[in-house]
């Protein structure tokens, strides 16, 4: 099916109307056909002039694609209440023009013959009826830009002529002043056509653009991510720059997708995104509209209309971007709160749990990212099993106590400015982690660590707090990890580089290195490159301390993002503790990838997908945006792999080549499969059936390694 574009113009929260000069009271019309909700009274039935995009705004309607108009005839007799030149309809609450009219006093009784005889008969017209509708991904017949409104016009077969194309081409210009550069008539019928074919020349004469209607099926193609709906103000970020400060009430439109990105209200991307990135799975599990469209910035009308409330709905098959108003926002923004059980923590445990003695059942104490590794003991061979230890939240809150942070954490939460005023949110936050980074950390904790990790050149410390990775949220990049190395932390000083850089790595990030420094010289506008070259850097000549690794792991608590995402699911931030998972980290590795277990998306055997990126580039939030992963999926076929088919390959990769080897898919999907037999049955039965959102490696030394599991939630299939 051909993926369709359909865009309206954007329109602005509150939308403002006249009162029908002479007609009967304006009635309510009843249900709102968008979402069941009432119509306020003081909308109007129509505006006589769309002078702005949110004239435009209050009289669309999902059920049809244009909003209709009726004119009346230069020098004809009005009868009241029809006096003024122009009336479009509130297609809210009338589908046509016969039961637009039928609503007034004086045309209550007219019927359908009489309505064809007065707007579409030459002889005994009065009125022009017909309609105007926004394409935004056809092209302007003659200027190079993308976006037009077409109008057409309504009439019996060989009852419209030249000149009656250019008088309604005047004044339908007049009375749509905001989109009079984008009009361009388009012929309704056979005998339409043929006349506009006919008599092009003298419509280009009259400065009357047209286009036929077989030209307007080009649309915008896209490729939906995530499907669902959103209401929010439209954020258009130049080419060339960064997202940033935008929050849950904004749809926003972006050159690539972030590498991760906090709740907003529908993400429209022009490049293509990887479909497991934790962008992706964040905005899947919620049912927020997630969408490719490459050609999104060539149209004038988004160029133009940005910053207005739109309502944008995205679906395999169907792309809607439209003007809303905020009364439907507010409607719909109540309905879809979701309600997620309060989290839970045990603050009573403060000892360092090692794998070996913990599990699931630990989620409590050490948030169940640390509880799940733990439990893949009982899984996995041990050459598969990441290893390491957890620490509790009652360690973060010991930090934060000692320090005094708590106290400035609850200040912070008390002001309503901390859910109502962005700049002071963003700021607070930074404040809350910045002092969770600067305060002193208890000695003893690094004593403890170090005498786990042992000869480890470099440990990897991940956020497990008590609101990730749960039934109904798996809060997917919202925190940090970060690296340490014990070494640093003993050698007496602060002074970089780290100790634990192998004289291997070292080599390889300086090549990548001067690799992104030439890329960046030659492509000064990929804004992304800035921050890969500084992350490089720090690699390079900063020290690594796990002193240093615990703190920004405990300050990520209060991440904009991570706040934005219990403020959306209405969780208190006071209930939020940090544990941090601790493993050996992965250096110079093979490859990562990311595995959803246990689709059941049609009546075959479940479908896994297997999402994978060659080398050190992440999958879930990949430091180049362009990296595109490897997708794959198979079927369970017992303990086989069936139905293998590569739907993207890697951007990384030669064509043809994939990221595993056969053998290597093997050996993947049968420890996928034991777990997800153990943690569908164990861990997460009360779900059953369970997908299951797993994390591995593909080590320097050869192994695959699962790093994580967690349920994969979702609002699709």
């Amino acid at each position: 099916m051909r993926r369709a574009l359909i865009l309206g113009l954007l329109a602005a929260a509150a939308c403002s109307g006249e009162a029908p000069p002479s007609a009967s009271p304006s009635r309510d019309a009843g249900p709102d056909p968008r979402d069941g909700g009432p119509v306020a009274p003081s909308d109007p039935r129509y505006r006589t002039i769309l002078g702005e995009a949110a004239d435009y705004a209050a009289l669309t309607s999902t059920r049809t694609a244009d909003v209709k108009y009726l004119f009346n005839l230069e020098g004809s007799t009005r009868e009241a209440p029809l006096t003024e030149d122009c009336y479009f309809m509130n297609m809210r609450l009338y589908d046509w023009h016969l039961a637009w009219l039928q609503s007034f006093d004086a045309f209550a009784t007219l019927g359908f013959d009489a309505y064809i005889a007065l707007s579409q008969r030459a002889a005994t017209r009065r009125w022009w009826a017909g309609g105007v509708e926004i394409h935004p991904g056809v092209r302007h017949p003659t200027r190079d830009r993308l976006g037009v409104m077409t109008y057409a016009v309504y009439a019996e077969p060989s009852e419209l002529s030249v000149e009656h194309v250019i008088e309604v081409d005047a004044l339908v210009k007049r009375c749509v002043p905001f989109a009079a550069e984008w009009l361009v008539f388009v012929p309704v019928g056979p005998s339409q056509k043929g006349m506009v074919f006919e008599a092009q020349a003298r419509l280009a004469e009259a400065g009357v653009e047209h286009i036929f209607p077989e030209q307007l099926v080009s649309g915008l193609t896209h490729v939906a991510y995530s499907e669902g709906e959103g209401y929010g103000t439209l954020r258009v970020v130049p080419e060339g720059e960064r997202l940033d400060d935008y929050g849950p009430r904004d749809i926003v439109v972006v050159p690539s997708a972030p590498n991760d990105i906090s709740v907003v209200a529908g993400l429209i991307a022009k490049d293509p995104q990887n479909a497991l990135s934790h962008t992706n799975l964040r905005l899947l599990e919620k049912g927020i509209p997630n969408v490719t469209v490459p050609r999104i910035y060539e149209s004038a009308v988004v160029e133009e209309l940005a910053d207005e409330l739109v309502r944008l709905v995205v679906a395999d098959d169907r792309f809607v971007l439209e003007p809303a108003n905020l009364e439907d926002a507010e409607r719909f923004w109540a309905r879809t709160r979701p309600d997620v059980p309060a989290p839970r923590a045990d603050l009573t445990v403060t000892a360092i749990g090692d794998y070996d003695d913990i599990g699931s059942e630990a989620a409590e104490a050490y948030g169940a990212k640390a509880a799940n590794i733990a439990e893949l003991d009982e899984v996995l061979p041990e050459a598969n099993r990441p290893g390491g230890f957890g620490i509790p939240f009652s360690r973060y809150v010991e930090h934060v106590e000692a320090n005094g942070i708590d106290a400035q954490i609850e200040a912070f939460l008390s002001d309503p400015r901390s859910q109502t005023d962005a700049r002071f949110k963003r700021s607070g936050l930074k404040a809350i982690r910045d002092a969770i980074k600067d305060a002193p950390i208890a000695p003893s904790l690094i004593d403890e660590v170090e005498a786990r990790v042992g000869a480890l050149d470099r440990i990897r410390f991940r956020s497990s707090t008590n609101v990730e990775d749960l039934d109904a949220l798996t809060g997917a990049g919202l925190y940090d990890s970060k690296s340490g190395c014990i070494a640093d932390d003993r050698d007496g000083d602060e002074e970089g580089p780290s100790h634990c850089v192998s004289a291997e790595e070292r080599a390889a990030k300086e090549a990548e290195l001067a690799a992104r420094r030439a890329e960046q010289s030659m492509f000064p506008e990929r804004a992304y490159l800035q921050v890969i070259i500084e992350d490089l850097e720090g690699d390079l000549n900063s020290e690594r301390s796990v002193a240093r690794a615990v703190r920004h792991v405990w300050a990520s608590l209060w991440n904009v993002r991570a706040f934005d995402e219990r403020s959306y699911y209405g969780i208190d931030h006071r209930d939020a503790y940090m544990g941090i998972a601790v493993n050996p980290s992965f250096v110079l590795e093979r490859a990562s990838a990311v595995a959803i277990t246990e689709l059941r998306v049609d009546s075959g055997a479940p479908l896994y997908r297997l999402s994978s990126q060659i080398g050190s580039e992440g999958v879930v939030r990949p430091d180049d945006p362009t990296a595109i992963a490897e997708a794959l999926t198979f079927r369970r076929d017992g303990d086989q792999v069936a139905d293998v088919e590569v739907q993207v390959e890697s951007s990384r990769l030669p064509t043809g080549e994939r990221v595993f080897t056969a053998a290597e898919l093997e050996t993947i999907a049968g420890l996928l499969y034991a777990v997800q037999d153990h943690f569908g049955t164990v861990v997460y039965a009360h779900l059953a059936p369970v997908a299951l959102d797993i994390e591995l490696k593909h080590t320097r030394d050869g192994r695959i390694v699962i790093k994580q599991v967690r349920p994969f939630v979702s609002t699709g299939p």
